[in-house]
């Protein structure tokens, strides 16, 4: 295995964030409507790298908020390293055992960090909507 997938377990165990019945939707849903759309992020990774590399120096000069997950093989904390030399005003949240797919394994560490994290950035919350 290479790429992303170095360091993973050859015969990783199976998730019980998802149901057999969910899978079994998702199985059925991708049967009508094809499999296109999940991997279009893949097929367009070519594009994205060379759109990083035009955005090579610009910052990110907004709010923004980074979590991360103890346990999460594709993005792993450490990688996250030194974001804040590209995002001065970044924070960070994080997660102790849960995986990549934060928001399903631990919804409410995830609304909890989100909601603290708004409550920070909010200076004057609209009450309507301003659209």
């Amino acid at each position: 295995m290479g790429g992303i997938l170095v360091g993973t377990p050859e015969d990783p165990k199976v998730s019980k964030i998802t149901t057999e019945e969910e899978i079994e939707y998702y199985i059925q849903q991708f049967k009508k409507s094809g499999f296109r759309g999940p991997l279009n992020w893949y097929r367009n990774t070519e594009r994205n790298w060379k759109w990083n590399c035009k955005a090579l120096g610009r910052k990110i000069l907004v709010p923004a908020l980074m979590v991360t997950a103890e346990k999460d093989i594709v993005l792993r904390p450490e990688m996250s390293k030194n974001m804040e030399n590209w995002i001065p005003f970044l924070k960070r949240g994080h997660i102790e055992d849960c995986g990549h797919w934060t928001q399903i394994e631990k919804p409410a560490e995830v609304n909890q960090i989100l909601i603290k994290w708004l409550k920070t950035e909010i200076q004057n919350p609209s009450v309507t909507s301003k659209i």
